[in-house]
């Protein structure tokens, strides 16, 4: 087994930097993410620290030309290990059998989602996985409902995103991941109200700015990123119009701060918000201090 993994799967986490390190200087900065990347793929479990240390693999991904890239990289491979399931088999890389008869339309989707049937979702995906309308029905599964904090979406965007930068081998085992998250818990179907804010991007950013960074108004924003451009973008807009009551925001002051922490601080929200919201670093860092996700035992 690759000396990497073997540290990862054990969790050995006082190895694990001295592993990426030696894999680096084998195989290069890129390849070493993309082996990280991989292994949080395929150690994802529907787990809050599960899907947000795959998160924080795809939010490393864009700090790629940055002098600490290395180092977030190294921590994303710490957070994958600590949040991998310790009942955790092997992952069957290829799709499951499947009938002739085997459904793909959206509809058999959603019934698998709505009894929590992964085998189900797994079969439909094995159907639909060389579809070029696969894209369509993948996020609109995902958007039906937006339950905790809309992870569906949220989740199936990032794989989705990442299935280019990892490599097509692995295509099914990645978009997978979307379908168990999707069939991991349910909410209430969202029924669009029709009222979009034409200023929704910067009420969700002033919102987590007087939030100080909080949870919730961060994973707006990350949904409404995970829509953007999609056919569901205006479904999502909708319901994040609903949610969202705008706030008066404050300014915080810049702080010379890089993304290279124990990212199950904060469920690696200050990594997520670092490439793509710069002027939102502060509340985010905020937000950082005041966590102690850290101090959780992972099982």
């Amino acid at each position: 087994m690759n000396p990497l993994y073997e540290v990862l799967i054990e969790r050995d986490t006082a190895a694990i930097p001295a592993a990426v390190r030696a894999f680096r200087g084998e195989h290069g900065s890129e390849e070493t993410f993309k082996a990280v990347g991989r292994f949080a793929i395929l150690a994802y479990a529907p787990s809050q620290h599960g899907k947000h240390a795959l998160l924080a693999c795809l939010a490393a991904w864009r700090l790629r030309g940055e002098p600490y890239f290395d180092d977030v990289v190294t921590q994303c491979a710490v957070y994958a290990a600590e949040s991998r399931q310790p009942w955790s088999e092997p992952p069957i890389m290829t799709p499951p059998a499947i009938d002739d008869d085997q459904r793909g339309d959206v509809g058999e989707l959603l019934e698998a989602i709505a009894s929590s049937d992964r085998l189900r979702g797994e079969r439909w995906l094995a159907k639909r996985i060389d579809d070029d309308d696969l894209a369509r029905d993948y996020f609109a599964a995902a958007a039906d409902d937006f339950e905790d904090l809309g992870h569906k979406l949220i989740i199936a965007d990032a794989v989705w995103r990442l299935v280019p930068i990892l490599g097509e081998q692995g295509r099914f085992a990645a978009l997978r991941v979307g379908i168990w998250e999707m069939c991991a818990y349910r909410g209430e179907r969202y029924v669009e109200r029709g009222k979009i804010a034409e200023d929704l991007d910067e009420r969700l950013k002033n919102n987590f700015l007087a939030r100080e960074g909080d949870i919730e108004s961060a994973h707006a924003l990350f949904l409404l990123e995970a829509a953007r451009g999609k056919q569901i973008e205006r479904r999502v807009r909708d319901y994040l119009t609903t949610q969202t009551q705008l706030l008066i925001s404050h300014r915080l002051s810049p702080i010379p701060f890089t993304p290279v922490y124990k990212l199950s601080r904060d469920y690696a929200e200050y990594l997520k918000i670092f490439p793509m919201y710069p002027q939102l670093r502060a509340a985010a860092k905020l937000n950082l201090d005041r966590s102690h996700f850290d101090d959780l035992t992972f099982a």
